[in-house]
């Protein structure tokens, strides 16, 4: 439930409660006075919205709206669970104007964003995970994100362009900020943790959407009805950007343009899965629309090619993604070849498998990519020569392993050890 004051003209009085009867409103108070009547009204969430309409048919209206959850209790006693367990969704009012306060100052966007860019760098650098945590705590890339998508249902240009402004500010603070730090401590090669992050899985687009998904929820959804706290789905959107923000700055240092454009892909992906994904739930769930919010007059037209130009957007970054193996699915690729050089090592009678692996570098050769195959094995037939067993299993493998990927230049390193 929500509790709203409402400063009302005197001779309304019976219209105002025919109106909070119509929306199931609850323990209603009346203070008159000399000019005005003042109510006290507590609504369902949902109702919220469309009552506010309805009110506004009245000359000059005054509203106080408090956008917190009230418990009302009313007879008969017996049903007063049932009453505080009806737990709603927000109105589309109370969720558009959240998003609006929710923009803070340019000051705070550019100083949170300079520290979280050099906090990830620092966290990969150090290669220490829980930095990287930190800096998703940081990073004020949610609350744009989520704007951006709130503007989208609702067709508001303005706020749409404001909450990409903003967010494009944000990750050019933090790319920065982080090619700063690697100015100031200068790198000649990616560190262990920055190298796995410059690699895209070929599943990166589920990220971004399932984020969009919880962060729309979770700005919808009734503060006592959330099961999981803002702050914790803000890390989950952050978690898709706040890296590959750092590894720009580091990769436009060190001229590594692998890096930098497989950085960039990812943070456009997240931007565009993000937004579809949150302007859906808003849409929906939300009920926000050009029309659905009171005294919003939105363009659907702009939403509706906004929407498009998102979808047609994230199909062309897939077409590029699956396009150009290895490059922009090296992460996934790793274990699916792993999967295919352990399945031919088993093959083979004569060795014991005792561990393997596939891994890419963000080197080339002769402007192909690099993947390295490694394993260590033990002979079963101690008779045997080490070099012609190992000449025989790389043999083997170059004959017979199939992965259907054309580009990449295969390097085998094999460690054969003693019992």
């Amino acid at each position: 439930m929500r509790q709203l004051i409402l400063k009302i003209p005197k001779g309304n009085k019976e219209q105002v409660f025919k109106t909070v009867e119509e929306f199931n409103g609850k323990n209603t108070i009346l203070l008159p006075n000399e000019e005005h009547d003042v109510f006290y009204v507590h609504l369902p969430n949902e109702s919220v919205n469309n009552f506010l309409k309805k009110i506004d048919e009245i000359e000059e209206p005054e509203v106080n709206f408090n956008p917190r959850g009230v418990i009302s209790l009313y007879p008969p006693a017996s049903e007063a669970p049932d009453q505080v367990a009806d737990v709603q969704p927000k109105s589309s009012l109370e969720i558009y104007l959240g998003g609006i306060q929710s923009v803070g100052s340019i000051f705070g966007l550019i100083g949170y964003s300079l520290v979280a860019g050099i906090i990830v760098w620092i966290g990969m650098f150090t290669s220490t995970g829980y930095l990287l945590v930190a800096a998703m705590l940081v990073a004020p890339f949610a609350g744009p994100a989520m704007n951006a998508a709130l503007g989208t249902a609702a067709g508001k240009s303005d706020l749409l362009k404001s909450s990409l402004s903003r967010y494009g500010l944000a990750i050019f603070t933090g790319i920065v900020a982080s090619f700063i730090m690697t100015l100031f401590f200068p790198l000649t090669t990616l560190t262990p943790l920055m190298n796995e992050i410059s690699q895209v899985s070929k599943f990166a687009i589920i990220l971004p959407l399932v984020s969009g998904f919880a962060g729309a929820v979770n700005i919808c959804q009734s503060e006592r009805d959330s099961l999981v706290s803002g702050a914790a789905v803000g890390i989950l959107v952050a978690a898709s950007l706040a890296p590959p923000v750092g590894l720009v700055g580091v990769g436009l240092y060190m001229m590594d343009w692998q890096v930098v454009l497989s950085s960039i892909f990812r943070i456009l992906l997240q931007l565009l899965g993000i937004h579809i994904a949150a302007t859906l739930v808003f849409y929906f769930y939300g009920k926000i629309s050009p029309r659905g919010v009171r005294f919003l007059k939105g363009n659907k037209v702009m939403g509706l090619i906004t929407t498009g130009i998102v979808i047609v957007g994230l199909g062309a970054m897939m077409f590029w993604q699956f396009n150009q193996p290895p490059f922009l699915r090296k992460a996934s690729l790793n274990t699916e070849l792993n999967e295919v050089l352990d399945a031919e090592l088993e093959k083979i009678p004569f060795i014991l498998v005792l561990n393997n692996n596939v891994t890419f570098t963000n080197e080339e050769y002769q402007d192909t990519p690099v993947a390295t195959f490694a394993a260590t094995i033990m002979l079963r037939d101690t008779t045997l020569e080490k070099e012609e067993v190992k000449a025989r299993v790389i043999q083997h493998l170059k004959k017979n392993m199939d992965y259907g990927i054309d580009n990449l230049y295969k390097v085998y390193d094999i460690k054969v050890v003693e019992r």
